[in-house]
């Protein structure tokens, strides 16, 4: 997948057992055996990447060349779960937020991966409100059985899915449960609560097992899009990620 103007929406940090592990910042590594295999990878597609360090059991990768935008790691962090429960915070510019949550996973899939836990504490949001997907610590092959996640942005698969494709307890990586999971985000960012708040237990086990979706205005192309991702229209987060088209400039940095 080429990446356009703006630069992949996404920063690495790959907890991974091929890197040094040592304490606090060091040096890239440069010795193919110790880069994690997904890394590798990465460079491969992008080959102008840079590993800008490791420490503990960590690595950041950045993407750097003449379309992209570098991105970097800062410790004093937010959070997409903070930003949306914070008072002061300006309104969520949504479609902005969608399409750089989409673009990041859809690089993830062409590469033939999944982020494998996408929620509101593994999406940092840059001092310039703009989004990064982080914490590739669960992220595994498509296809591979998917037993990581939190409710809502995971659905437990029903007997008779599990009995016609066997899986882990939450499917198989794949695009459908990765949109779900970004279906989940959107009505956060939307809603401002998340997905079925204050349902807990086996109903909302239920629910989620059954695909039930709360009502909603679908003459609202948004709410279209969330629904779309919970029910799997799409086949590819790259098709849905495609299906958007804002308005000129909307993702301009200032």
């Amino acid at each position: 997948m080429s990446a356009n103007r703006h630069g992949p929406n996404f920063s690495y940090q790959t907890f991974c057992h091929y890197l040094p592990r040592t304490t606090g910042a060091s040096s890239s590594p440069t010795d193919a055996e110790n880069i994690n295999p997904q890394i590798k990878r990465i460079l491969g597609c992008y080959p102008d990447s840079t590993i800008y360090g490791a420490g503990g059991h960590s690595a950041l990768l950045s993407i750097s060349d003449s379309s992209c935008i570098s991105s970097s790691w800062n410790f004093t962090r937010t959070v997409l779960h903070e930003r949306l429960n914070s008072n002061k915070a300006p309104r969520p510019p949504v479609l902005q937020w969608m399409q750089q949550l989409l673009e990041a996973v859809a690089c993830l899939e062409a590469l033939g991966y999944a982020h494998g836990d996408i929620n509101p504490r593994n999406i940092m949001v840059t001092e310039d409100d703009h989004l990064r997907l982080i914490d590739f610590d669960h992220s595994l092959k498509l296809g591979e059985d998917l037993e990581v996640g939190d409710y809502p942005h995971v659905r437990p698969i029903s007997m008779a899915e599990n009995t016609a494709q066997p899986g882990g307890t939450f499917s198989v990586a794949s695009a459908a449960t990765e949109l779900f999971a970004l279906g989940s985000i959107f009505w956060y960012m939307v809603r401002g609560t998340e997905l079925w708040a204050g349902v807990q237990g086996l109903d909302l086990v239920d629910r989620l097992t059954a695909r039930t979706c709360p009502e909603m205005d679908l003459e609202d192309p948004v709410n279209r899009i969330i629904r779309e991702c919970w029910t799997g229209r799409f086949g590819s987060v790259a098709a849905l990620a495609a299906s958007l088209h804002p308005p000129a400039g909307v993702f301009e940095r200032s």
